[in-house]
């Protein structure tokens, strides 16, 4: 298990991890439950970002240190993700120019608009947060928003063919599984208002749950990008949602 989690933190980080002794396609796939894990982790380090940077800079700014810092713990994989979908899905009618164009390295007009779009609105709801001293949205945002972004690859097959980013992890798995993967996650539960929870679990769950309708409307079933789509838009989601609460 430890092997197998080190290999999920060099695949979906810049984190420099050993070589796994015994690397397999099964070895790769298991790395998909560790998303809830991996998650809290970029949490952490966002957060000491933002407290380091707030010692010198405003909220605002300091903010901003702590999304680039995940920009470089990540190397923008989500980010990455969230932009081509939007490529594919406004670039195109046809189902299968849709993926060719997701797989395309080039950004397009959608894809920078709705970079733009979830970046900014990202900023201003953490600094909104974080001027009420709301850190734990950090590590709940980080954890919730990709453990929820796995019930798509419950509940949709894997569309793409060519190999890509994310072909060695994308398979389908099993709704158990899918819920002890999140037990890591509930130590970060028990600090968040009862209230602010349910709120903000509901909502996440709702998004995902409109990107599995769109995505089998459009492709058919998720991608890798998509995924990356699904974590982006429920971070968000997770950020307003606890701001509607307060």
């Amino acid at each position: 298990m430890i092997r197998d989690f080190l290999l999920a933190v060099g695949f979906f980080t810049r984190i420099p991890v050993p070589d796994h002794p015994n690397f397999s396609e099964k070895a790769m796939n298991n790395t998909s439950y560790y998303f809830p894990a991996i998650g809290l982790l970029v949490g952490l380090f966002n957060l000491g970002a933002f407290l380091i940077a707030q010692q010198f800079f405003t909220v605002p700014i300091a903010v901003i240190f702590s999304i680039g810092v995940g920009f470089l713990l990540t190397g923008g994989f989500h980010e990455d993700g969230w932009a081509d979908t939007f490529d594919g899905l406004g670039g195109a009618f046809d189902r299968d120019r849709k993926l060719e164009i997701m797989t395309d390295s080039r950004l397009g007009t959608y894809g920078s608009l709705a970079l733009i779009f979830i970046l900014s609105l990202k900023a201003l709801s953490l600094s909104e947060l974080m001027l009420l001293s709301v850190w734990p949205v950090f590590l709940l945002a980080h954890g919730l928003s990709r453990w929820v972004a796995m019930l798509a690859m419950v509940f949709c097959k894997y569309v793409r063919v060519a190999e890509n980013k994310a072909k060695p992890v994308a398979q389908k798995i099993s709704i158990v599984k899918w819920f002890f993967s999140g037990v890591v996650l509930m130590p970060v539960f028990l600090m968040i208002p009862p209230t602010v929870l349910g709120v903000v679990f509901i909502v996440a769950l709702a998004v995902c749950l409109f990107w599995v309708v769109l995505l089998k409307r459009q492709l058919g079933g998720y991608t890798g990008d998509t995924l990356g789509a699904i974590q982006q838009s429920v971070e968000v989601a997770i950020y307003l949602g606890w701001l509607a609460c307060i």
